[in-house]
């Protein structure tokens, strides 16, 4: 009889984690959010200001400040995804309610003949929710392979007495409940030799990031704003997946698979951002920002577990020999840099465009700092270089004036895939469509934003060279934010 898979609490060897160059994109690849307004001009009025979020590309617009400014953003988020696996489609939908942002800026009007030409100085706290993990993914159809087979692939060549050392959240399940057995050599099989597999794997992610900035700006002769950033990033991510095939063969002693894998990660990065904008006209406003890398610590936990239902009942893993793993871990971003334009018409109508570049393969794993189970994360960072590469984001917005209370926004944003084409391409373009309104009441005011962020992903169950492991997932994640703001004088 197989013996029983031991209990593993801390992730050594290394190889048995699941840290990898899928954690260093996900904490690398991040959006826009925050106010309405910020959402509604798809995040492109970094030149423009006048809106706390702005801070997550450019913290100088701030200096367009003249009173004291507080608000706050709920957003309502629902992601809805479609699934094709091998022509049998899926939609899956969820609904959460986030706060998207919120803020306190103190503004300091200055006698620039008492100070060197300043105008004024800001300081700003607040939040903004910059990027969503939310997506429930659903699929389910007839192949001939089976997440077994891809078990396989890694179980041979290794002594079954080794199997629970090396891969114990996977083919050592499967071992264990007696859904693959010892083959010639070290080698496995599996009893599902014949008939087909029905599957049916759902994928449940939820968590986001979120900046906390403490931000200062000030304004020099109305032609030069300058300002600077320190950002805390909340990071949550949880992902569980439920993978199960039922075999149509009836005479095969092996009836069904459950599969189930649980990971929890949290973390908070710290990083800068510095910014300039200069008014060559008054009409024109030229911005550039530089932010320094992200450095951020991480703790993982996951588990995993399987079920095999046979003619002599169900096999499955004792609670107290489920594996379960953790380690403490850093990821540093690339460093960004950002131009943007904005366009003033008369008081009457504004434009902003916005362009950021990224090197996503500067993407950096390492343990952390006097960690017990150091490792180099010499393979993952060598996979970050060799599968991504550096890109142009692209942003563009405007606003109109209708009246002295009522305006109307829009925007349009494109990211580009960070994959290099030759390396595969799990993730394509992000597309964001955005648009909204806001009313001036005076002293208050509220802004609306509606997005649209489209995005395909090329999702591999298991080994992708197995037929059958494929499914192409279109994401359309639609957010509704408002956004209620007060404008106040010092002396109010």
């Amino acid at each position: 009889m197989k013996g029983k898979l031991f209990f593993i609490s801390l992730c050594v060897p290394f190889f048995l984690c699941a840290q990898n160059e899928d954690d260093a994109l996900r904490y690398s690849f991040l959006t826009f959010g925050g106010s309405a307004r910020n959402i509604s001009t798809a995040g492109s009025f970094g030149a423009v200001g006048g809106d706390y979020s702005v801070v997550s590309s450019n913290p100088a617009g701030l200096a367009r400040f003249r009173k004291h400014n507080f608000s706050f953003t709920p957003a309502f988020e629902v992601p809805v995804v479609k699934t094709d696996f091998y022509g049998n489609q899926k939609t899956e939908t969820d609904a959460k309610l986030k706060i998207g942002n919120f803020s306190y800026i103190k503004s300091y009007n200055l006698d620039p003949s008492k100070y060197n030409n300043w105008y004024g100085v800001q300081l700003g706290l607040g939040y903004n929710r910059i990027h969503t993990y939310q997506q429930n993914i659903f699929y389910s159809g007839v192949q001939d392979s089976s997440l077994l087979h891809s078990f396989i692939k890694q179980a041979n060549g290794t002594l079954p007495a080794n199997i629970y050392d090396a891969f114990p959240f996977d083919a050592a399940l499967a071992w264990d409940t007696y859904a693959l057995d010892p083959g010639a050599g070290n080698t496995y099989v599996t009893d599902f030799t014949s008939g087909e597999a029905y599957h049916v794997r759902s994928i449940n992610r939820k968590g986001g990031a979120g900046e906390y900035s403490f931000t200062m700006s000030g304004n020099y002769a109305n032609k030069l704003f300058l300002g600077g950033s320190f950002n805390l990033t909340r990071f949550r991510y949880s992902e569980q997946t439920e993978h199960k095939e039922f075999f149509t063969d009836t005479s095969l002693w092996i009836k069904s698979i459950r599969y189930l894998y649980d990971l929890n990660i949290e973390g908070w990065g710290y990083g800068a951002r510095v910014r300039a904008i200069y008014l060559p006209v008054d009409w024109i406003r030229i911005g550039v920002s530089v932010q320094t890398p992200t450095l951020i610590n991480l703790s993982d936990t996951w588990s995993a577990n399987f079920w095999t239902d046979s003619d002599e009942g169900m096999k499955f893993i004792q609670p107290e020999y489920i594996p379960t793993g953790s380690y403490n871990y850093r990821i540093t971003t690339p460093m960004r840099g950002n131009v943007s334009l904005g366009i003033i018409f008369k008081k009457k109508a504004a434009v902003g465009m916005d362009i950021e570049y990224v090197d996503y393969a500067a993407a950096r794993l390492s343990s952390k700092k006097f960690s017990e189970a150091p490792y180099l994360f010499t393979l993952e960072n060598s996979q970050v270089e060799n599968i991504y590469k550096g890109v142009f984001n692209y942003k563009l917005g405007g606003e109109i004036r209708l009246t002295e209370q009522v305006y109307l926004r829009g925007g349009f944003a494109y990211y580009s895939s960070p994959y290099k084409p030759d390396k595969g391409n799990n993730l394509y373009s992000t597309f964001i469509y955005t648009g909204g309104a806001g009313y001036n009441f005076g002293k208050f005011y509220i802004d609306g934003a509606l997005m649209l962020r489209q995005t395909k992903t090329d999702y591999y169950a298991y080994d992708p060279t197995i037929q059958g492991s494929y499914v192409s997932v279109m994401s359309n994640f639609i957010s509704l934010s408002i956004t209620g703001g007060f404008r106040f004088d010092q002396e109010d």
